[in-house]
């Protein structure tokens, strides 16, 4: 149960960093575009990664549920 709700603070905080990135290219304290574009890339790549990653590791949590012949039947009925 644990490892589930730090699967949700981990996606909440990685969907907050592309926003804070998408942010901080909009917003005029950063004069380069060149650096924008390469701020944007750089936190949306890492959030998605990370987002990802959450989501793999809780679906790595269910294959135990699957291993189980009762849960298995139930599964595909």
């Amino acid at each position: 149960m644990e490892t589930k709700q730090k699967n949700k603070l981990l996606k909440f905080l990685y969907i907050l960093l592309i926003i804070a990135g998408c942010v901080l290219a909009c917003s005029t304290l950063i004069s380069n575009d060149y650096l924008k574009v390469a701020i944007v890339l750089a936190t949306i790549c890492t959030g998605l990664f990370g987002i990802m990653k959450s989501v793999g590791s809780s679906s790595e949590e269910n294959t135990d549920e699957e291993d189980n012949p009762k849960i298995r039947n139930q599964i595909i009925w």
